[in-house]
C-alpha cells in the first residue's frame, strides 16, 4: 500500500484552493487538477509499504501541540515541460517542529523518507503546461490569506481504482491542546 502523512483541511480553505483553482484554469493549455477531496499538506511520504502498524506507531503520542496555519503565497516547480503548481503556507515553527518530529519518528519505526528539506505546499495542479499569456507573479496573488488550527496529522492510503486517485485516512493523530 502507498502511504503519507497529511493535514486534512477545512472546508474554508478548500473552497479558497479551489477558486485558485478555478483562476489558475484559465491560464492553462492543460493540466491535471487535484480533486477538492485529494487537497491537502504533506508531512512524510512513506511510499510503498506494508509496515502500517510501524506507520501507525509513529504517529501515536507525538509531543506536538495545535498550531495556526495560515496559506500563503503560490508557485510552481518544473518538471520534464510541464509544472506542479502550488499554493504555499506561511512560515510556521510549530509545522517545522511537527514535520521533524513525525519524521524522526518515522526513521525509528524503520522508514527511508525523502532526504530533501521539507517544503510545505498544496499541489493544486500537475502536469501543467500554462498559455503563453500565463502571468506566474499575477498567479501569486491568486491565493488568499486564510487560516486554519492544525489539531490533528492523518496517516493516509494512496489507491488508484478506476483511474481516479483517491486517498483514504487509515489512522488520525490529535496534537495536545
Amino acid at each position: 500500500m502507498r502511504l503519507f502523512y497529511a493535514i486534512l483541511l477545512p472546508d474554508e480553505l478548500l473552497d479558497a484552493l479551489c477558486a485558485v483553482q478555478d483562476a489558475l484554469r484559465a491560464g492553462m493549455v492543460r493540466a491535471n487538477f487535484s480533486r477538492r477531496e485529494n487537497l491537502h499538506l504533506t508531512l512524510a511520504f512513506l511510499g510503498e509499504t506494508q509496515n502500517l502498524d510501524g506507520a501507525r506507531r509513529a504517529g501515536e503520542g507525538l509531543a506536538a501541540r495545535s498550531f495556526p496555519l495560515r496559506l500563503r503565497g503560490a508557485g510552481s516547480f518544473s518538471r520534464g515541460g510541464t509544472g506542479i503548481f502550488w499554493a504555499g503556507v506561511e512560515e510556521s515553527q510549530a509545522l517545522s517542529a511537527l514535520q521533524e518530529e513525525l519524521a524522526a519518528r518515522l526513521r525509528g519505526e524503520g522508514f527511508r523518507l525523502e532526504e530533501r528539506p521539507f517544503r510545505p505546499h498544496l499541489t493544486l495542479a500537475r502536469d501543467a503546461v500554462p498559455d503563453v499569456s500565463f502571468d506566474h507573479r499575477a498567479f501569486s496573488r491568486f491565493v488568499p490569506s486564510v487560516s486554519m488550527r492544525v489539531e490533528a496529522v492523518s496517516l493516509m492510503q494512496s489507491e488508484r481504482s478506476g483511474g481516479v486517485l483517491t486517498y483514504t485516512e487509515r489512522f488520525r493523530a490529535v496534537l495536545g491542546r
